[in-house]
């Protein structure tokens, strides 16, 4: 009996919280769809009595799909990069015996120790000593490098994989690369999904970097242009477009979660052996 009531309140727990967080997500998504009117109204309305689709085509006019597409360019180039460096990295530090292995590793162990705003000057110093400042790479690269957690979440995960997997493929003549490819990265997938979640969700509400790096129109991501709307600063846009323009940035990152929920669930959980 007493197992039951503790699931019951476990249970019951889960629900409310997660109802409070979520009515801040819903409260947004209604007054996406009501009018400026609706909106405005005290007592505030919950529902629209109507809904107002042209919100999105507003929203979507003052976003513009170039910025969009920007942000997309944005999270995806530093994504790939990091995964670029992190999965190759935190294996080599996990399995390939190599002299120096712990300097390596305490190289990586000492930027996770200094405040991201101590390294924002001199990475904007030499971003425009490069003359990147402006464009896409500018952008990017910067972040991209920033990929100590990575490597070392990578190598923590490559640590736990059997050693009876990497001689096995030792003595049927691979090389390490083959056993990078073809036996450690099928076995990361649920990891690889975990960090591909958190680094698109990182880089996506990225505002300082960008505001720095990309001040441009040929540039701009979304957190720079709903900036404006967060502020206030635009008056003649109604409150429900604003929330339709927040509605649009939120989607992908809502997507991209659906779609890598299973993954990311196991890369937390577990090592993602079965």
């Amino acid at each position: 009996m007493k197992p039951q009531r503790f699931r019951l309140g476990r249970f019951t727990t889960v629900i409310v919280f997660g109802v409070i967080i979520a009515i801040p997500l819903l409260y947004l998504l209604s007054g996406s769809l009501m009018s400026a009117q609706e909106i405005v109204q005290y007592p505030p309305r919950l529902m629209p009595s109507e809904p107002v689709w042209d919100n999105f085509v507003q929203a979507i006019q003052y976003l513009k799909p170039r910025t969009i597409l920007n942000t997309f360019i944005f999270v995806c180039g530093v994504l790939v990069l990091q995964l670029a460096i992190c999965l190759p990295a935190g294996f080599a530090l996990a399995k390939i015996p190599f002299r120096g292995a712990a300097v390596v590793l305490a190289i990586f162990v000492v930027p996770m120790f200094m405040p991201t705003n101590l390294l924002l000057i001199p990475t904007y110093v030499v971003t425009f000593k490069l003359g990147l400042v402006g464009t896409f790479w500018g952008l990017i690269l910067p972040v991209a490098g920033q990929a100590s957690l990575g490597v070392l979440l990578f190598r923590q995960f490559f640590a736990t994989l059997p050693p009876g997997l990497i001689d096995a493929g030792r003595l049927d003549g691979a090389n390490w690369l083959q056993i990078f490819t073809r036996i450690s990265l099928p076995l990361a997938k649920p990891i690889i999904a975990s960090y591909s979640v958190v680094t698109f969700l990182t880089a996506w509400n990225m505002y300082i970097w960008p505001l720095l790096a990309a001040p441009g129109e040929d540039t701009k991501v979304l957190t720079i242009a709903l900036a404006p709307l967060a502020g206030g600063q635009f008056t003649f846009i109604p409150p429900s477009v604003t929330f339709a323009a927040a509605v649009i940035g939120m989607l992908p990152v809502l997507v991209v979660f659906v779609v890598f929920q299973k993954w990311f669930t196991k890369g937390v959980a577990g090592s993602g052996l079965e």
